[in-house]
């Protein structure tokens, strides 16, 4: 009974930080500057504390915040961890009945990622070995947002991947005019060779555009074609996917298992691209990956490599976890890492819990509160800027 009072939930903590980015993000949908960054903290009877977090691309970090202060973390007081699915069903309930998703999924992520750092911490044990985990370091690829940059620079960028020991690659795609989509291709493909190259469109494309572009990029044998459409029309991906020459992939704006399941269902993707934090966190990011398995699909952790390294160990045939260049907490100087991406690959770690200590110092400059005005920039003025 004494151990049982012990992992009894006694308080919580929630703060957000909006952290500058190493150099702005910009794709065919955005301009990103800051990363924000929502901390959740548990503390049990016994002192014990777990921090999880989720974060956003500049947007809605101080709304996520509010919900999970105000409505989510209350209905965890006096609660036992071990309680964890439970507690999942319940907050996602509590955050579902305003609105599925967004910013509900992304308050309860903070939660459940504290919780497996909490069971991680009791049990002595890395939480990719409490989910299964049956490797010891996984292959990352090297990503970055960078539609902006000049062919010349985005070549010198692939190049600095290529001599820090990377093997896979993406790049951005949608440029108004396709022949400059074509160039800077053709140009990235001639510094790497033959290796693994994934392109991503940011949504940017109508579905005749999309079948288009797909079609004309097809020559550089690309691995996939991302996020060519809205991802509120799954049936147009299913018509697309019937025909494209090019696998599709998507995830990254999906956050609900119903809707994961409607693109899986009618054959509308080929690369189930799931992130962590925009799911609801671990316990649900395991459940639709199953579902893509059970498809027989090939899983692709989305972003959020700190916690995309601790799922994909876990899932058999696992597509390696995705480096974007400056947003990472290492690249950002926010957080001490237990398990780094170094020469293209992780080594992961056995630290208990997810292996992740925050650096509160480094932090404090950037706090965030309620009602501070946030502008959110253009990304007309980067292209004119490049």
């Amino acid at each position: 009974m004494a151990h049982h009072t012990s992992t009894r939930i006694a308080a919580f903590e929630v703060s957000v930080f909006r952290v500058p980015l190493p150099a702005p993000w910009v794709s065919a949908a955005h301009a990103i500057t800051h990363h924000e960054h929502i901390l959740v903290t548990l503390t049990l009877e016994n002192g014990l504390t777990g921090t999880g977090w989720s974060s956003t691309m500049g947007n809605a970090g101080i709304a996520i915040a509010a919900l999970a202060q105000s409505y989510l973390g209350p209905m965890l007081i006096g609660r036992d961890v071990h309680e964890h699915e439970a507690l999942w069903q319940a907050l996602w309930k509590r955050s579902h009945q305003p609105g599925p998703g967004g910013i509900a999924a992304l308050a309860v992520t903070g939660f459940d990622l504290a919780l497996w750092d909490l069971r991680g911490k009791l049990a002595g044990l890395p939480v990719r070995k409490l989910i299964g985990s049956a490797t010891e370091s996984l292959d990352v690829y090297a990503s970055a947002v960078n539609l902006h940059l000049s062919e010349s620079a985005l070549v010198e960028q692939t190049r600095r991947f290529l001599d820090a020991g990377n093997g896979l690659f993406k790049i951005k795609v949608g440029r108004p005019d396709l022949d400059d989509d074509l160039s800077r291709i053709a140009a990235v493909r001639k510094v790497i060779g033959n290796r693994p190259l994934m392109l991503d469109a940011n949504q940017r494309f109508k579905p005749g555009e999309a079948l288009r572009r797909i079609t004309a990029y097809a020559r550089f044998n690309p691995v996939w074609m991302e996020e060519p459409m809205s991802p509120s029309d799954v049936e147009g991906h299913a018509r697309l996917a019937a025909v494209s020459p090019t696998p599709i992939a998507l995830g990254e704006e999906v956050s609900t298992r119903s809707s994961f399941w409607r693109y899986v269902s009618s054959g509308a993707v080929h690369y189930l691209q799931p992130n962590v934090l925009k799911v609801g966190g671990i316990t649900e990011w395991l459940k639709i990956a199953h579902l893509g398995n059970c498809a027989n699909l090939t899983i692709a952790p989305h972003g959020a490599l700190e916690a995309s390294i601790i799922v994909a160990a876990a899932i058999p045939g696992c597509y390696p976890v995705e480096n974007i260049e400056g947003g990472s907490f290492m690249d950002q100087g926010i957080a001490h890492i237990a398990a780094k991406p170094e020469n293209g690959r992780v080594i992961l770690s056995d630290a208990p819990g997810l292996g992740v200590e925050f650096d509160h110092e480094a932090l404090a400059p950037h706090l965030g509160a309620p009602g501070d005005v946030v502008p959110l920039p253009d990304p007309a003025d980067y292209y004119a800027r490049s």
